[in-house]
């Protein structure tokens, strides 16, 4: 999924140099320190040094930059020292980070110092993955035609699941039960584990396929859970709820087109679809309609995301919007009310800072203050093509780099 730019006109770009210049920023000094290796760095950083700047592996680390957005540079390393090294994606798991090579390596980092525990390739070079979860001391690797079971300490392989069709998206996860989405259309819930997600025991530890239902449409975006239920959305726009262990559907609904970007939930009741039919849409379980609907210009593409009763959905034309979705919006008849509007940006909120948003668009970041969506920060990262954050809330920052690099930063 391709992220849109952050969109900034002549008078915002005032705006944010003007607001750079209330902070204080500086350019960066000469100082400069280089590092070619492919073992991890340890470069601790305090406030007298936020004025240097760090090339690692090719990868320009101002620090004064990444301090206003309230970072810190931890370490750098190169997961793969096999195969061509260019990282697909990543997925921190706690204490670890599992990284996807696009050549089918998988490799697991000690999250803390950026030491590589492990690598291996389990599968042929040309074999697709498309997400790595953890379960106790199992690392589930998702391939689209099967999936390798392998522990998490060793990377040796405990099982090797066969998937009866094709998958496309990442799975919903409940117990040992995980449920995909396919090209043909098809959802399907493949067991993998018992109740506790650990992998099954002979003759079932090849996995085995427990229902599957089929919709109109190609299943690309990743399904969300709702409670015990799965929430997907198929590219001819129909709305699917179901029961993750019963297979029992609990409501269809439709919008008038597809999606570019994955469905969000607040995890109890609401699914909320940013849809090419320029519409954004609020979906709940046992329902053949849509809750809330706001109508919007132009087709979205951009990541909506949920935290704590609010959707934040960049819209072009209009720029990145804060909407009330919480309990007592719905309560009171103000679901989807606007919060605010900064017509000045789009990207996807990636994560929260010390109550600040982080928004990232694919070449940039900004800091974005929660309550008035005024920009507070903002900087490019050239080199830098993702952005992942261990988790949501004042959680670590591990930044990819185009040859295979992988950054960690930390809360300041």
């Amino acid at each position: 999924m391709t992220r849109t730019t952050i969109l900034r006109t002549a008078a915002s770009v005032g705006l944010i140099s003007a607001c750079l210049a209330v902070l204080g920023c500086q350019s960066p000094s000469a100082v400069q320190e280089t590092d070619t290796s492919d073992t991890p760095i340890e470069t601790p950083v305090n406030k007298s040094e936020a004025g240097r700047v760090t090339v690692s592996n090719g990868i320009r680390i101002v620090h004064a930059e990444w301090a206003d957005l309230g970072y810190r540079w931890e370490w750098a390393t190169t997961p793969f020292y096999k195969g061509k090294g260019k990282i697909a994606f990543i997925d921190p798991i706690g204490d670890r980070v599992a990284v996807q090579s696009k050549d089918a390596w998988t490799s697991v980092v000690q999250s803390n110092t950026g030491h590589v525990l492990w690598q291996v390739s389990n599968s042929s070079p040309l074999t697709g993955f498309i997400g790595n979860l953890r379960i106790g001391n199992t690392l589930l690797s998702c391939a689209r035609p099967e999936l390798f079971l392998m522990d998490i300490n060793s990377g040796n392989l405990i099982a090797r699941q066969p998937v009866e069709v094709v998958i496309t998206t990442r799975p919903v996860i409940l117990g040992g039960y995980a449920v995909f989405g396919t090209p043909t259309g098809e959802i399907i819930c493949h067991r993998f584990g018992d109740g506790k997600g650990d992998p099954l025991p002979p003759p079932l530890d090849e996995g085995l396929q427990v229902w599957g239902y089929l919709l109109d449409g190609a299943i690309n975006a990743d399904p969300v859970k709702i409670g015990g239920l799965a929430g997907v959305v198929s590219d001819a726009g129909e709305v699917f709820f179901v029961d993750i262990l019963t297979g029992s559907g609990r409501g269809l609904a439709h919008t008038s087109g597809g999606m570019a970007t994955n469905p969000v939930t607040d995890g109890k009741q609401m699914m909320f679809v940013a849809s090419l039919d320029q519409s954004i849409y609020a979906f709940v379980p046992e329902s053949n309609t849509y809750i809330w609907r706001y109508r919007t210009a132009s087709p979205l593409r951009i990541q909506p995301t949920y935290h704590d009763g609010v959707l934040y959905c960049s819209v072009p034309g209009e720029g990145l919007i804060a909407f009330d979705v919480s309990d007592d919006a719905i309560q009171t008849g103000k679901l989807g009310r606007k919060l605010w509007v900064n017509e000045d940006i789009l990207g996807e909120v990636i994560a929260i800072e010390s109550g600040e948003l982080i928004l990232w668009d694919g070449s940039m970041v900004a800091r974005i203050d929660r309550q008035r969506g005024d920009v507070l920060a903002v900087t490019s990262l050239p080199g830098i093509i993702d952005l992942v954050p261990s988790e949501f809330v004042d959680g670590d920052m591990y930044a990819v780099g185009n040859n295979g690099q992988l950054f960690k930063f930390g809360p300041r």
